[in-house]
Protein backbone atom coordinates (compact mmCIF):
# COMPACT_ATOMS: atom_id res chain seq x y z
CA UNK A 1 0.00 0.00 0.00
CA UNK A 2 1.29 3.44 -0.94
CA UNK A 3 2.13 5.69 2.00
CA UNK A 4 0.36 9.04 2.12
CA UNK A 5 2.94 11.72 1.49
CA UNK A 6 3.49 14.36 4.09
CA UNK A 7 2.64 17.98 3.39
CA UNK A 8 6.31 18.92 3.73
CA UNK A 9 7.30 16.39 1.07
CA UNK A 10 4.68 17.68 -1.36
CA UNK A 11 5.74 21.29 -0.83
CA UNK A 12 9.38 20.39 -1.43
CA UNK A 13 8.56 18.54 -4.64
CA UNK A 14 6.34 21.34 -5.94
CA UNK A 15 9.10 23.87 -5.22
CA UNK A 16 11.83 21.73 -6.81
CA UNK A 17 9.83 21.32 -10.01
CA UNK A 18 8.85 25.00 -10.11
CA UNK A 19 12.50 26.03 -9.62
CA UNK A 20 13.69 23.62 -12.33
CA UNK A 21 11.21 24.94 -14.90
CA UNK A 22 11.67 28.60 -13.99
CA UNK A 23 15.46 28.20 -13.81
CA UNK A 24 15.62 26.90 -17.37
CA UNK A 25 13.35 29.71 -18.55
CA UNK A 26 15.34 32.44 -16.79
CA UNK A 27 18.67 31.10 -18.00
CA UNK A 28 17.23 31.12 -21.51
CA UNK A 29 16.48 34.84 -21.28
CA UNK A 30 19.97 35.66 -19.99
CA UNK A 31 19.52 35.79 -16.22
CA UNK A 32 21.58 34.11 -13.53
CA UNK A 33 19.51 31.69 -11.50
CA UNK A 34 19.66 31.86 -7.72
CA UNK A 35 20.46 35.54 -7.31
CA UNK A 36 16.93 36.93 -7.30
CA UNK A 37 17.42 38.70 -10.62
CA UNK A 38 13.92 37.84 -11.91
CA UNK A 39 12.25 39.13 -8.74
CA UNK A 40 14.25 42.37 -8.89
CA UNK A 41 13.44 43.00 -12.56
CA UNK A 42 9.77 42.19 -12.01
CA UNK A 43 9.62 44.60 -9.07
CA UNK A 44 11.34 47.37 -11.04
CA UNK A 45 8.78 47.00 -13.80
CA UNK A 46 6.18 48.35 -11.35
CA UNK A 47 8.35 50.52 -9.09
CA UNK A 48 11.13 51.88 -11.22
CA UNK A 49 13.28 54.63 -9.78
CA UNK A 50 13.35 53.38 -6.20
CA UNK A 51 16.32 53.25 -3.87
CA UNK A 52 18.32 50.13 -3.20
CA UNK A 53 16.83 49.95 0.31
CA UNK A 54 13.26 50.21 -1.04
CA UNK A 55 14.02 47.55 -3.62
CA UNK A 56 15.55 45.24 -1.00
CA UNK A 57 12.44 45.64 1.17
CA UNK A 58 10.07 45.06 -1.75
CA UNK A 59 11.96 41.89 -2.79
CA UNK A 60 12.52 40.70 0.81
CA UNK A 61 16.34 40.65 0.38
CA UNK A 62 18.99 41.96 2.69
CA UNK A 63 20.86 45.02 1.40
CA UNK A 64 24.19 43.17 0.98
CA UNK A 65 22.64 40.46 -1.18
CA UNK A 66 20.79 42.93 -3.35
CA UNK A 67 23.90 45.07 -3.77
CA UNK A 68 25.84 42.18 -5.33
CA UNK A 69 22.92 41.24 -7.56
CA UNK A 70 22.46 44.83 -8.71
CA UNK A 71 26.16 44.95 -9.61
CA UNK A 72 25.66 41.89 -11.83
CA UNK A 73 22.49 43.33 -13.38
CA UNK A 74 24.27 46.61 -14.06
CA UNK A 75 27.27 44.89 -15.70
CA UNK A 76 24.89 42.87 -17.87
CA UNK A 77 23.13 46.07 -18.99
CA UNK A 78 19.74 45.43 -17.36
CA UNK A 79 19.76 48.35 -14.91
CA UNK A 80 21.53 51.62 -14.22
CA UNK A 81 21.94 53.62 -11.05
CA UNK A 82 20.97 57.28 -11.16
CA UNK A 83 21.68 59.93 -8.56
CA UNK A 84 18.80 60.49 -6.15
CA UNK A 85 17.96 64.21 -6.19
CA UNK A 86 16.71 63.90 -2.58
CA UNK A 87 19.86 62.29 -1.18
CA UNK A 88 23.48 62.54 -2.28
CA UNK A 89 24.25 59.17 -0.69
CA UNK A 90 21.52 57.19 -2.47
CA UNK A 91 20.98 56.04 -6.01
CA UNK A 92 17.75 55.24 -7.78
CA UNK A 93 17.57 51.92 -9.61
CA UNK A 94 16.25 52.23 -13.16
CA UNK A 95 15.69 49.65 -15.89
CA UNK A 96 17.52 50.05 -19.18
CA UNK A 97 15.69 49.24 -22.41
CA UNK A 98 17.29 45.77 -22.33
CA UNK A 99 16.22 45.44 -18.69
CA UNK A 100 12.64 46.45 -19.47
CA UNK A 101 12.42 43.90 -22.31
CA UNK A 102 13.83 41.18 -20.05
CA UNK A 103 11.55 42.20 -17.16
CA UNK A 104 8.55 41.80 -19.48
CA UNK A 105 9.76 38.28 -20.32
CA UNK A 106 10.16 37.57 -16.60
CA UNK A 107 6.59 38.67 -16.01
CA UNK A 108 5.39 36.43 -18.85
CA UNK A 109 7.30 33.52 -17.29
CA UNK A 110 5.71 34.16 -13.90
CA UNK A 111 2.26 34.32 -15.52
CA UNK A 112 2.88 31.08 -17.40
CA UNK A 113 3.98 29.36 -14.18
CA UNK A 114 0.78 30.57 -12.50
CA UNK A 115 -1.19 28.94 -15.33
CA UNK A 116 0.78 25.70 -15.01
CA UNK A 117 0.34 25.56 -11.23
CA UNK A 118 -3.40 26.13 -11.41
CA UNK A 119 -4.17 24.01 -14.49
CA UNK A 120 -7.24 21.87 -13.96
CA UNK A 121 -8.39 23.86 -10.94
CA UNK A 122 -11.75 25.50 -10.71
CA UNK A 123 -11.68 29.15 -9.59
CA UNK A 124 -13.06 28.18 -6.17
CA UNK A 125 -10.40 25.48 -5.75
CA UNK A 126 -7.70 28.02 -6.57
CA UNK A 127 -9.14 30.45 -3.97
CA UNK A 128 -9.22 27.66 -1.38
CA UNK A 129 -5.64 26.63 -2.11
CA UNK A 130 -4.45 30.24 -1.79
CA UNK A 131 -6.31 30.59 1.50
CA UNK A 132 -4.74 27.38 2.86
CA UNK A 133 -1.25 28.40 1.72
CA UNK A 134 -1.75 31.73 3.53
CA UNK A 135 -2.47 29.70 6.68
CA UNK A 136 0.79 27.79 6.17
CA UNK A 137 2.68 31.05 5.81
CA UNK A 138 1.06 32.45 8.94
CA UNK A 139 2.00 29.29 10.83
CA UNK A 140 5.63 29.64 9.74
CA UNK A 141 5.77 33.36 10.47
CA UNK A 142 4.38 32.87 13.96
CA UNK A 143 6.81 30.20 15.11
CA UNK A 144 8.80 31.41 18.10
CA UNK A 145 10.54 28.19 19.03
CA UNK A 146 13.66 26.95 17.28
CA UNK A 147 12.94 23.65 15.53
CA UNK A 148 15.95 21.81 16.91
CA UNK A 149 15.26 22.50 20.56
CA UNK A 150 15.02 19.43 22.72
CA UNK A 151 11.54 18.60 23.90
Amino acid sequence: MKRERELRELLVEVDENRRRLMGAYFTGIGLTVGQGQPRILNTLLDREGITQRELADACRFDVTTISRTLNHLEKAGFIRRESDPQSRRCYLIVLTEKGRETAEKVRLGFARMEEILSAGMEPEEKKTLKRELEKLLDNLRNVDAVMNQEE
